[in-house]
């Protein structure tokens, strides 16, 4: 796309089209999920062992770590989501007849979304976050945090043709 260190690759078949942001590893934040992960399987391995060894003799503390357990493990949930989006070093999107898909590549792990492509408005830049975005229903998603202005401004761009050349027209 354009001449810079990290440069977005477009692939196309006849299928889909298939592009790749890459986005640099943001190694202290990597470091600091890790550390919440860690803690958090730590934990989960102490109140399970406490739990099975029947050292409570107190229903109502059994009754409490079982509750929070079930707590910990939705928070479990959140810290494995953002391990997995920073340990990510690029941002697949896949666009078909059908939908878009979002795939942040962690080896075979990896966080997707989908989206239906006939509930997806227009992309633009996003102001708050000064990167590509697009709306799909309520939500507003975004990707592509690490590129340039430019560079944002070209995908979108190109995007906006393929997908909306209703949009062109009206212009």
């Amino acid at each position: 796309m354009m001449n810079s260190k990290y440069a977005i690759t477009f692939e196309e078949t006849p299928e889909r089209i298939k592009i790749i942001i890459p986005d640099p590893i943001r190694w202290s934040l990597l470091f600091i999920y890790t550390l919440a992960l860690a803690t958090w399987i730590g934990m989960i391995i102490v109140v399970i062992s406490y739990l099975l060894r029947g050292q409570s003799s107190s229903l109502v503390l059994s009754a409490i770590l079982v509750i929070w357990l079930i707590v910990w493990l939705l928070l479990g949930k959140f810290v494995w989501n953002r391990w997995q989006y920073q340990a990510a070093n690029r941002e697949v999107m896949f666009i078909d007849e059908e939908q878009i898909v979002l795939r942040r590549p962690v080896s075979i792990l990896g966080i997707t979304t989908a989206y239906d492509i006939h509930h997806v408005s227009p992309f633009y830049i996003s102001d708050k976050h000064n990167c590509p975005a697009f709306d799909y229903a309520y939500m507003h998603v975004y990707f592509g945090r690490s590129v340039s202005t430019a560079e944002a401004r070209q995908l979108i761009d190109q995007l906006n043709f393929r997908l909306f050349p209703e949009l062109e027209e009206e212009e």
